[in-house]
């Protein structure tokens, strides 16, 4: 119990490092962190838990970084060997901010952190609608500049061309955008004043799951003067 409260407090102590850039922080919180988990770890390497317990605390990280770069990022997916650890990281930038030695510093505070190599697989999203996490949180963070109806609308824009382009990765199927449903518990600082358990919920094509048609469901949580409101979002796939 000890030594994952330790790990715990390092991790956060390194999304701080990640956040302010202090250097002399980060090298002696590696020192640190690899004398005090490196046996337990190698120890209780093949424990479900703390593989999981790792995974959660390197997602955080993950987000304080690309934070630093203001890029929204999805759900990090996770490939977890006895000899390596492959991170596949979809995010969506506005411009493209990040530099190979930043990315290459996040690499090796991962690989310490986990103690075996950590590859990175990152994937840039050309649309914030391409994946139901990053969509979420581009909803939430503009919830002070647009109504829950302009957000419908910019999405019946957006969406043809994200159709038209598809959402083809090097590490996913081919597939395309067939509908996006969208609900919002809570209120916005643009809607008109109304009661506080107030639902919004309005979407465009078709969500319905089906054989060759996946659904993705993310949730992002906010707040503002109104108290807190939280974005659900279900984007429909149909592989090719």
């Amino acid at each position: 119990m000890l030594i994952v409260q330790c790990t715990v407090l390092v991790f956060s102590m390194l999304r701080r490092f990640f956040e302010t850039g202090e250097y002399s922080l980060y090298c002696l919180l590696i020192y640190l962190y690899y004398q005090l988990t490196m046996t337990t770890y190698m120890f209780n390497k093949s424990n479900q838990m703390n593989t999981m317990s790792m995974q959660r605390q390197a997602t955080s990280m993950i987000k304080a970084f690309f934070a630093k770069y203001k890029a929204l990022v999805g759900k990090p997916v996770y490939s977890v060997t006895p000899d390596k650890v492959i991170i596949s990281i979809f995010y969506y930038a506005p411009t493209e901010a990040l530099s190979n030695n930043s990315i290459a510093a996040l690499g090796n505070a991962l690989t310490v952190c986990w103690g075996r190599t950590v590859e990175l697989r990152l994937i840039r999203m050309a649309h914030s609608a391409l994946d139901s996490s990053i969509l979420a949180q581009y909803l939430t963070a503009n919830g002070g500049k647009m109504s829950f109806a302009r957000m419908l609308d910019m999405l019946k824009n957006t969406l043809p061309t994200v159709v038209s382009e598809g959402s083809v990765t090097d590490t996913l199927p081919t597939s395309h955008i067939t509908g996006v449903e969208l609900k919002l518990s809570g209120r916005l600082t643009t809607q008109r004043s109304g009661p506080r358990q107030t639902v919004s919920a309005g979407g465009l094509g078709s969500s319905a799951k089906g054989q060759s048609r996946t659904v993705d469901y993310s949730k992002y949580a906010g707040k503002n003067k109104l108290g807190a409101f939280t974005m659900k979002v279900w984007i429909s796939q149909q592989s090719q």
